[in-house]
């Protein structure tokens, strides 16, 4: 395939030494099977019904790999944190495989001639602006370990799916008007004063009885369900110096050809070989695994095994680390934790709700209070000893000491004219009240100036939450069996 690239006419003298010493850095880890082991699935989840294989998730993170490669081939620090971060890649490749699936759904494709236009003007395969086909076929060899014809479906696949996010986005607009109220948000501050009624001083008022705990416990029992626990046991194989790994793999394999053999009799195998068998505390899906370090997605592969039945080894992929052999020992089902178990969360949640509430009353007193009476919020705070405070000029992104992020203060101070007190507004501690002191306003000839560019600015933010939430869309029809994050 794409024989025209490989045919094209092409500079010969090119600077090899110049070529090692600008992509050196660069060489391509490549996409293994995760966590490099025998996985106990076949499949990695579904997206639109359609089963994804193991194999082809590995596929899309190599094409993950070499598009950022391929974007980041100038940026070595950028590049190398990318490659190393494999829950980063592996939720971009599950995205990827999301976006492919329906743009071949849709019918989108991408012929010969733009995979070869995109890879002829790379930078990347070039040498004096001229395409070097000695160059590109040195980078696919050393660097990304792969054939022309691997790195070239890669890069159409690549295209498909670019072709495809641009037309998810191509109808994302920005008004005049959004343009500027999304600029005044920015660049608006103001100097404000403010008194913060806090909720913790009512919280010791604030009683809870016994039928309340029930009721709220009745109520949301599902909000207490426990989700299937395992408990382990393992064999641990450390290997915690230069060259011990291959004894402590040694070991592990003679354990394990006797253990898949006889299960049952682990203890009295291992206290044969003069080996320890420990056990892990009950650990959902979701929680990490005491007790077995750097060991990857242990916890989803654990529920896989037959409890006093399947035994698994866990060789670590570092030199420096601990290999493992493990058996389920015992499936804990599902349950809802009784009343008495969560009782204590039950109470600190009623308690900060009648606190909040009783912090609400008292910033709404305050308020009719200062207004029915013309009174200053400086002679409020002086009366009710609470701490009279004034900011610097704030914007809606900054954060405000004893009332926290200042987005929602700072958007009613604009609705208030100077010295006009606000109606109480809920803040992470309770209730503020405040008063403008001073406006800074933005600058209208420079927001004409720059207009067009923050427009590309606001664009950008739009686009890519457009296409977050199409992916959000898509994800309803998708499942996964594993956790992308431990993978």
């Amino acid at each position: 395939m794409l024989s025209l690239l490989r045919k094209k006419k092409v500079m010969k003298k090119i600077l090899w030494v110049l070529a090692v010493i600008v992509i050196f850095a660069f060489v391509f880890w490549g996409a293994q099977r995760p966590s490099g082991r025998r996985l106990p699935y076949k499949y990695i989840g579904t997206i639109e019904d359609k089963k994804i294989s193991i194999d082809e998730f590995i596929k899309s993170v190599k094409d993950i790999q070499i598009r950022l490669f391929l974007s980041y081939f100038s940026q070595p620090e950028a590049l190398d944190k990318f490659q190393k971060d494999r829950p980063f890649l592996n939720r971009l490749a599950w995205e990827n495989l999301m976006i492919k699936i329906n743009a071949k759904k849709d019918k989108i494709t991408v012929p010969d001639k733009s995979v070869v236009g995109f890879i002829t003007k790379h930078p990347l395969f070039a040498r004096a602006g001229v395409f070097d086909d000695k160059l590109y076929n040195y980078i696919l060899r050393n660097n990304l370990g792969m054939s022309p014809r691997v790195f070239e479906e890669s890069v159409r696949t690549f295209l498909i799916t670019t072709k495809y996010k641009t037309d998810i986005i191509k109808n994302v607009t920005a008004s005049d008007d959004e343009l500027r109220q999304s600029y005044k948000n920015e660049f608006e501050k103001a100097r404000l004063s403010y008194i913060v009624i806090d909720k913790k001083g009512f919280k010791e008022r604030a009683e809870v009885s016994k039928n309340e705990i029930t009721h709220f416990y009745e109520k949301n029992k599902e909000r207490f369900k426990e989700s299937e626990k395992v408990i382990l046991q393992y064999i641990a194989f450390p290997h915690k110096e230069e060259g011990a790994k291959e004894k402590a793999l040694e070991d592990l394999k003679k354990a394990y050809e006797k253990l898949k053999r006889r299960p049952r009799d682990m203890k009295k195998i291992c206290r044969d070989l003069n080996l320890s068998v420990k056990e892990t505390p009950p650990f959902s899906q979701d929680e990490i695994v005491r007790g077995i370090e750097g060991a990857r997605n242990i916890s989803i592969i654990s529920f896989k095994l037959r409890p006093l039945v399947d035994t698994l080894p866990i060789t670590s992929e570092d030199e420096i680390g601990t290999s493992y052999i493990i058996r389920a020992k015992e499936r804990i089902p599902p349950r809802i934790k009784s009343e008495d178990e969560v009782s204590y969360y039950i109470t600190a949640v009623i308690k900060d709700e009648k606190a909040l509430a009783l912090t609400e009353r008292e910033a709404d007193k305050l308020y009719e209070e200062a207004k029915t009476n013309n009174i200053s919020l400086k002679k409020i705070a002086k009366n009710y000893n609470l701490e009279f405070r004034q900011t610097d000029f704030v914007s809606r992104f900054d954060y405000i000491e004893g009332v926290g992020e200042s987005y929602k203060i700072v958007a009613n101070a604009f609705k208030l004219k100077i010295g006009e007190l606000s109606k109480p507004i809920k803040a992470r501690k309770g209730f503020a009240l405040i008063e403008p002191i001073k406006f800074f306003l933005i600058d209208e000839e420079k927001f004409e100036k720059e207009k067009e560019d923050y427009r590309n600015k606001v664009l950008s933010i739009k686009k890519i939450k457009a296409l977050d939430d199409w992916l959000a869309k898509i994800k309803v029809n998708s499942s996964l069996n594993v956790d992308l994050e431990r993978l």
